[in-house]
């Protein structure tokens, strides 16, 4: 028994003389620990690349239609008056913000307004001087509230007037905006080359896209069932492949004879109105290698289809 506690005694002496001894006996075990590490690491790899991809945030842009508006006269603007935030400017704007802009932007301008939950990219915190598209000078102002930022919830406001939108920008700038940078006179002259500021101008009424194809398609109900009607007649004929060979739009050509049926009312005429407006009116080049009698049988099937 003493020989052995000897032996171990002399082991342990061995070992405190020599690191790469300890070094040898333990360097299995941090093998071990690190395959086991890697292999848990490449269990878990395809969870950990799935968190490492970016959320989607939802595409919160909305595609509206144009608004009815009613033609009228924008009056000229003093841009050397309006260009300084009067108190009547200021308490004008305030409203207008309060009605059309606090409800993305809020009551203090910050952004976050009940409507912004959701909107990507999120509404223009005004306080901040980082990432403006157009900037926070009064021209600069006035062209977003003009123009809106595509790709983003900011649309037009091209519909109020400039003055006001001059006092919407005011309001902004006095009361959000920290140490908000002046316009040049460049910048003045510049907005105004831009929008006839200092002219006026007479904008044109508008109405929704919806609504004008709604008023064409009634208006042209009539005409659309005659081309229809054509359209068939001429598709079930022996003939069709020759209006087929002479057409590029078989359903723009009919509906360009049928608004011009009462100028067609002989075959000359006929024959100068085809080929007068060819590759315009749906009707292509062939038409001017038409013999005189095909030109005569072209006549007399449109007259007989419509």
């Amino acid at each position: 028994m003493k020989e052995f506690f000897e032996q171990i005694k002399e082991k342990v002496d061995e070992i405190k003389n020599s690191p790469g001894t300890i070094f040898g006996l333990v360097f299995p075990y941090f093998l071990i620990v690190g395959v086991l590490i890697g292999l848990y690491f490449v269990s878990k790899l395809e969870f950990l690349t799935r968190q490492k991809v970016p959320p989607v945030l939802r595409d919160t842009v909305v595609v509206s239609d144009l608004q009815m508006r009613e033609a009228k006269v924008v009056p000229p603007v003093n841009l050397a008056e309006i260009k300084n935030a009067t108190p009547q400017l200021l308490s004008e704007g305030e409203t207008l913000y309060k009605s059309n802009c606090a409800s993305c932007h809020g009551e203090t301008g910050a952004g976050g307004g009940p409507a912004s939950a959701g909107l990507n990219p999120a509404p223009r915190n005004f306080t901040s001087a980082d990432g403006w598209k157009n900037g926070p000078k009064l021209s600069q102002i006035y062209t977003t509230l003009q123009e809106g930022i595509p790709g983003s919830a900011m649309v037009s406001y091209d519909y109020l007037l400039p003055e006001q939108k001059f006092a919407l920008a005011h309001y902004i700038r006095t009361n959000f905006v920290p140490n908000p940078p002046e316009d040049t006179q460049a910048d003045l002259d510049a907005l105004d080359a831009t929008y006839n500021l200092s002219a006026g101008q007479e904008i044109p009424a508008q109405i929704p896209v919806a609504v004008a194809k709604t008023i064409i398609t009634q208006e042209n109900e009539q005409n659309l069932n005659k081309v229809q009607s054509a359209l068939s007649k001429i598709e079930s004929s022996q003939n069709k492949n020759f209006f087929f060979r002479v057409t590029s739009n078989r359903s723009v050509a009919l509906m360009f004879l049928v608004k011009n049926f009462n100028n067609i009312n002989s075959e000359q005429n006929f024959k100068k109105i085809v080929i007068n407006n060819v590759n315009q009116n749906g009707f292509n080049g062939n038409v001017f290698n038409l013999s005189d009698q095909e030109w005569s049988d072209l006549y007399k099937m449109i007259v007989s289809v419509l």
